[in-house]
């Protein structure tokens, strides 16, 4: 039986006059990869610097067992943190940097310059290992940050926006990573608007918007709620305004696509043959289509909701 390492209760943190996180409480266990998703300024930054006691929150409770002790936060050998912005530094040739963050962390020198060495190779970086940080494009900065927030293998690894200033080629590899990561031992918790990415790999997941849970379980039950409700693609004539959509019976939310298209989300339970005799009474028609919802659409979807 998995055990829980992080609990979080009723956490709220106010600036100023920003409400950045809103009573929010989640849980992780021990070999989870965990998504803490929402789109930027939803709160998910301020949430994970409290979590490793950067700022202070205002209100709420959090419980971290790692390795079987309890406290408040856990020493830094057990926990691995990917900034959203990037904090090496520059001037500093990258060898150096990742054995000096590996020494930080607890590893002898030895072993941080082999492990550091090997992640350098593996990224086809070895030949600038004596260059500085700086030298370095966006994307290959980000990599080298990676490999300084896990080069100790963490217990437990918060990786906040791990995707950013990646080419799709290098994030389907950073997935790889992060799930081998993940096979060794390490606990995940990843921070993302990306949610086309972290849905290939994270089981649970918190949705998060303006500080507020969206939803929050395992990732096959956000998918399981979605298809009882079928979204139905629908292209028209131009001058078909949307709120001819918007008023359909057992409409519950539309996006409009571009001029002539429209995605359209019924009622949950409505079958498609109700659907079809409700989009007949519509002229000009020129396409209907199923649409398969991401995570991303979901999410869309259950903010619509929200507001109506």
């Amino acid at each position: 039986m998995s055990k829980k390492i992080l609990e979080v209760k009723e956490l709220s943190k106010t600036f100023k006059r920003v409400h950045a996180v809103k009573g929010i409480s989640f849980d992780l266990e021990e070999g989870d990869i965990f998504a803490f998703l929402g789109p930027n300024g939803a709160g998910k930054t301020t949430t994970l610097r409290i979590l490793l006691d950067i700022i202070k929150a205002d209100s709420g409770q959090i419980s971290w067992n790692l390795n079987g002790n309890s406290s408040s936060l856990p020493a830094s050998s057990l926990i691995g943190y990917l900034p959203e912005e990037r904090g090496l530094y520059l001037d500093l040739p990258v060898l150096r940097t990742l054995v000096y963050m590996g020494a930080i962390r607890g590893m002898k020198q030895s072993e941080a310059k082999k492990e550091a060495m090997m992640w350098l190779e593996r990224l086809e970086l070895e030949k600038r290992a004596n260059e500085k940080l700086q030298t370095l494009s966006k994307g290959n900065q980000q990599k080298v940050q990676f490999v300084a927030s896990i080069i100790h293998k963490p217990a437990f690894a918060i990786l906040d926006e791990p995707f950013s200033g990646l080419d799709p080629l290098n994030q389907e590899l950073f997935i790889g990573y992060i799930k081998e990561l993940n096979k060794q031992g390490s606990t995940i918790l990843l921070s993302s608007h990306q949610m086309q990415l972290v849905e290939k790999i994270a089981r649970k997941v918190f949705l998060i918007n303006k500080g507020k849970e969206v939803f929050y379980g395992q990732l096959g039950d956000i998918y399981q709620n979605s298809a009882e409700q079928h979204t139905l693609e629908v292209s028209f004539n131009n001058h078909l305004p949307r709120e001819t959509f918007e008023t359909l019976e057992g409409a519950e939310n539309t996006i409009s696509e571009d001029a002539g298209k429209v995605k359209i989300t019924f009622r949950q339970g409505m079958t498609i043959s109700e659907i079809m005799r409700v989009l007949a009474g519509v002229d000009s028609i020129t396409g209907i289509r199923s649409h398969n919802s991401n995570l991303h659409d979901i999410f869309l979807d259950m903010i619509q909701q929200q507001k109506s």
